[in-house]
């Protein structure tokens, strides 16, 4: 690193290169630091630049490692003790022709004349991300209550469907709580470290997210004293409970939106609402709202709006087949939307979200729609949550990018279908190949911090998508494969019920079916192998908590590291329709799969400590 400390940057004034290079101290992904103190830096740059310093001074710099390569980018990163309070650095690589490329601040030329800091972070304000230990690299199970396990029929709810019937938007199947404490002994044995449960607080619906009451348990779910219960249970064998809610909209018989209609701007709750046009009424066309909606969707929209008093408004001329004068999530009207930016209703909800932490002992929240409420709503209700209990694991669903949530000042994950969009093009409909989804990967990596990455909740399925088995037309073998990858990359892997055992299901509410018992009493390949899977996941630190680093890359396949503390994990993926002959390095331990691999399959090998 000679080249960067004797100065040979800095003997004359140097004109802006083609070249490109990336860093944002401000955002987590690029300068982040440890507990202990040491910084993590990263950047990405062309992969033209071959050798890189962070340089600290005119006699001190810090060599760059590579993590990571794709076709538009290298990956570079370090971790070093900073030297003083008050970081000063630049950046300065070469490129395999040995030209000088350097970071300063005039933006990037080929020499800098004197030294001058291009970055400068106190930091005093980079405080350590916090994610809880717990959730690091946790398996994480999602349940919709409704159709996961019976455990009490005499809960049952109206419109009551056969256990296993095509499920139906408007009915139930009987599923609850009771019947889930009956399970923890299942869920421990497939490997699961928490559960998430989508909503269960009191509500008409089968999703329950338009609640009703925000403080009670749905007596159809057994009420208050089954999820005492099954928390209670779940703690005794080491499982956590993480509850799902939406604080973005409501039912329309929750009681504040009841006075907003009642009393109009009179309300002391009018402030939690937004009335486009007064007086709060939703506008129906019936002709349109007949030939848009199912049938029985729309007559019991059209009811639930009756009963919850909602002056209804007819219309003959053009315009949406039902136009409510109130914000609601998505144009629904029974779900009218929250302003949490009043201060009665934030001081409501922090007290929501703190309540179920302190009096039942939940250990975490997934926040549904938390792309609505505002980055300052969601910096407090951190704070107030951590509060009532430190450890608590807060997840988000958000789509995309998320780095605006995930600055370690909000929330802890978010909902990862960046990762299961790769894995559908890469394993179900194998629209992307090799490249592409090593690209994305190596993307998505750099596009938080290690700590968010750690607990990135990496999902296949879930409530909102087609279940991944039926993106792969039935084909078992993809899901498979996707798992294996799921279940051997960084972060929280999230299992949607059901997936263990091939459970299908295309479009909400096709992919929210009860779960097939008979297929774990008569076995099933898939749900052995996440076993296996899980186990060692449990046994090598490495595959729970390891770093990512590619290894190899071939037409139909790739190879990857998992690296932690000197232990080193080899995983091989063979996404081929023939056999791999993949060569595992001597002395390596083959702890799954075999080579050759067989089509449509993975190996894992531990070659070092």
């Amino acid at each position: 690193m000679s080249w960067a400390r004797r100065g040979k940057y800095y003997e004359i004034p140097g004109s802006l290169f083609p070249f490109d290079i990336r860093h944002d101290p401000g955002n987590r992904a690029f300068l982040d630091r440890e507990a202990d103190g040491t910084v993590r830096l990263r950047l990405h740059t062309q992969p033209e630049l071959v050798e890189g310093v962070v340089v600290l001074g005119l006699e001190d710099g810090v060599p760059l490692e590579v993590v990571g390569r794709s076709r538009r980018f290298t990956y570079w990163e370090t971790m070093f003790e900073p030297p003083d309070q008050l970081l000063e650095y630049s950046l300065a690589f070469k490129d395999a022709n040995g030209t000088p490329v350097y970071l300063g601040r005039p933006g990037v030329s080929g020499a800098i004349e004197g030294w001058e800091p291009s970055f400068s972070v106190d930091l005093e304000d980079l405080v350590p991300i916090d994610v809880p230990d717990w959730a690091k690299g946790a398996v994480i199970y999602q349940i919709f209550p409704d159709r996961f396990a019976d455990g009490d029929p005499t809960l049952t709810p109206e419109r009551r469907a056969d256990w296993g019937s095509a499920p139906h938007r408007l009915d139930f199947q009987g599923g609850d709580l009771v019947g889930l404490t009956g399970r923890l002994d299942y869920l421990v044995g497939v490997g699961v470290d928490a559960i998430y449960l989508n909503p269960i607080f009191t509500s008409p619906s089968t999703h329950k997210y338009d609640t009703s009451d925000f403080y009670s348990v749905d007596p159809a779910f057994g009420g208050d004293d089954a999820l005492r219960g099954l928390v209670e249970a779940a703690h005794r064998q080491d499982l956590r409970i993480i509850l799902d809610v939406a604080f973005d909209h409501c039912h329309p018989t929750f009681p504040p939106f009841q006075d907003s209609i009642a009393n109009g701007a009179a309300s002391e709750f009018a402030g939690w609402f937004t009335v486009t046009d007064a007086p709060a009424r939703v506008i129906v066309r019936d002709e349109l709202a007949r030939a848009y909606y199912p049938p029985d969707y729309y007559a019991s929209m059209k009811q639930t709006l009756i009963d919850a008093g909602i002056p209804l408004e007819e219309r003959t001329d053009e315009g949406p087949p039902v136009e409510p004068t109130y914000r609601a999530w998505y144009g629904v009207p029974t779900m009218p939307q929250l302003d949490l930016e009043d201060p009665g209703a934030r001081e409501y909800f922090l007290e929501v979200a703190t309540y179920w932490l302190r009096e039942f002992d939940i250990d975490g929240w997934r926040m549904d729609v938390a792309r609505e409420p505002s980055h300052d709503f969601w910096r407090e209700a951190r704070q107030a949550i951590r509060g009532a209990k430190s450890d608590a694991y807060l997840l988000a669903e958000i789509w995309g990018d998320t780095s605006d949530w995930l600055q370690g000042d909000q929330f802890d994950a978010t909902m990862n279908y960046t990762f299961r969009d790769l894995c559908v093009g890469y394993f179900a409909d194998r629209t992307f190949d090799t490249d592409s989804t090593l690209d994305g990967i190596h993307a998505m990596l750099a596009m938080y911090a290690q700590p968010v990455t750690d607990v990135s909740h990496n999902l296949l399925s879930s409530h909102d998508v087609e279940r991944f088995v039926h993106m792969a037309d039935g084909t078992v073998d993809a899901l498979r494969l996707a798992t294996f990858l799921q279940l051997t990359f960084p972060g929280a892997p999230g299992i949607y019920y059901g997936d263990e055992v091939g459970l299908g299901g295309g479009k909400d509410p096709d992919n929210r079916g009860a779960f097939p018992w008979d297929r774990v009493e008569d076995g099933h390949r898939l749900l052995d192998e996440v076993r296996a899977l899980t186990a060692l996941r449990r046994e090598y630190p490495a595959l729970r908590l390891g770093v990512f680093r590619e290894v190899d890359r071939f037409a139909d396949g790739f190879a990857f590291a998992r690296e932690h503390e000197g232990e080193r994990i080899l995983v091989v993926i063979n996404n081929s329709d023939g056999e791999l002959d993949y060569e595992v390095p001597a002395g390596a331990t083959v702890l799954f799969g075999a080579a050759p691999l067989l089509s449509m399959s993975g190996l894992i090998a531990k070659l070092s400590g």
